[in-house]
């Protein structure tokens, strides 16, 4: 394997955890309404805009992203990925 291929996972995780993570925070509604059934959180007023399903998704991908980033700079930093990098590519 390259020595670019571990940096470029990192970089992808952390990409797609702060672009869901982004999209999250624009739509706090959505996850209000998602979690309406608690009594605690009511979303405010105004459009729905977004469906539970999609609100969902973007919950799931968020905690996918940073736990893989998350893995990935420990696979990085405790040097096993320094074993499987081919010198010669």
């Amino acid at each position: 394997m390259p020595l670019w291929v571990p940096q470029v996972l990192l970089a992808l995780t952390i990409v797609a955890t702060a672009a869901t993570g982004i999209w999250l925070l624009l739509n706090l509604r959505a996850i209000a309404r998602l979690f309406r059934s608690s009594g605690v959180v009511e979303p405010g007023p105004g459009p729905r805009l977004v469906s539970k399903r999609t609100t969902a998704i973007m919950l799931v991908l968020f905690n996918l992203a940073w736990i893989g980033s998350v893995a990935v700079w420990s696979w990085v930093m405790t040097g096993e990925a320094n074993e499987v990098v081919d010198a010669d590519m």
